[in-house]
């Protein structure tokens, strides 16, 4: 009897091993929309590598690079569906008009003011991003650098475009789709906005639609616009990034044991990104220049007075789009910057 009773336990806990091992174990599509063996690629590998290790295998990954399911916006959007579970990607603020916050324009001037604003002890603009995703079924993990923002002109313009308050002669340059900062950015620096979706970039400045595309690092230039492009200008718009996040019901669905996993790995690989992707502009600045590009760098004195006006007319266009809570919480966490 006594035998009986012990075999049947030893059953019962065999069993419920073997439900709880299956109902943890996860095999999830991870996605992101830059070129294979760039850096978003490699810390992908990475971060997998690690969770797969560390879990024991409960948490396995099928990557899935180079846009293979569409353009960022549309793989963000199936990861709040939950077609797709997790990712390097940009954030659109199409369903959260505060996630524009994100490309505050002249917010962090700096490697080292982006460095503390999204990744350091106080990483306040990743907390304010973080809520805002939450609210739109994102989990936040963290911050991945890209690089600072700057300008591609189709044409060697014959006049300065560096002074915002010099004459642009009418040059249209395109702003992403439904971006009011950068509408108002490129009204402030002189030239007239044209919303161009970012696949539609390289017609439009083939064909004249636009003079100028605004609104990546030197690395998209090279890589995407680099045969149509004459000169490169550094402004250092804004810091650009995407983040590793991920459908919030997947996250919830991890044990506290496997969410930490997640976690610590996504802010350990995506942390090297700052050194990496600050060499990877000087890097691309020069390859552009080997090819045959004009580069231009401002001085600090100039982006500074670009910046001064920046901050002067369009931040408060940006408190009526992100609200003044939010934007107060950014100023003072800037201040602290500084």
């Amino acid at each position: 009897m006594k035998k009986g009773l012990a075999l049947s336990f030893l059953v019962l806990c065999l069993l419920g091993v073997m439900c709880s091992s299956s109902v943890a174990a996860v095999n999830w599509k991870w996605v992101h929309y830059q070129p294979v063996d760039s850096m978003a690629d490699k810390l992908s590998k990475s971060m997998i590598a690690e969770i797969e290790e560390k879990s024991g295998g409960q948490i396995k990954f099928s990557l899935f690079p180079a846009g293979q399911l569409g353009d960022w916006m549309e793989m963000s959007e199936q990861m709040m569906r939950g077609a797709v579970q997790i990712g390097i990607l940009p954030v659109s603020p199409a369903y959260n008009k505060a996630l524009q916050v994100r490309v505050l324009p002249y917010s962090v001037m700096n490697w080292n003011e982006a460095k503390k604003a999204f990744s350091g002890e106080k990483p306040f603009l990743f907390d304010i991003l973080a809520k805002e995703m939450d609210k739109t079924g994102l989990k936040a993990l963290a911050v991945v650098a890209e690089g600072f923002g700057g300008a591609g002109f189709a044409k060697v313009p014959a006049f300065d475009v560096v002074d915002p308050d010099g004459d642009k002669h009418g040059l249209k340059i395109r702003v992403p789709a439904g971006n009011q900062a950068f509408e108002s950015l490129a009204k402030q620096l002189g030239f007239i906005p044209a919303s161009v979706p970012w696949g539609e970039i390289y017609i439009a400045l083939q064909t004249g639609l636009v003079d100028c595309q605004i609104g990546g690092q030197p690395f998209n230039t090279f890589s995407s616009f680099l045969d149509i492009t004459k000169m490169w200008v550094q402004l250092n718009t804004h810091f650009q990034h995407s983040f590793v996040y991920m459908n919030k019901k997947a996250w919830e669905s991890l044990t506290p044991e496997q969410q930490k996993i997640v976690q610590d790995a996504a802010r350990k690989f995506a942390d090297t990104s700052f050194a990496l992707a600050e060499a990877e502009d000087a890097k691309y600045m020069a390859e552009m220049e080997k090819a045959g590009i004009k580069i231009v760098k401002p001085t600090d004195e100039q982006l500074a007075k670009i910046a001064a006006k920046i901050r002067k007319n369009t931040w408060p266009i940006m408190e009526s789009v992100v609200g003044k809570e939010i934007m107060d919480k950014v100023l003072a966490g800037l201040a602290a910057l500084r």
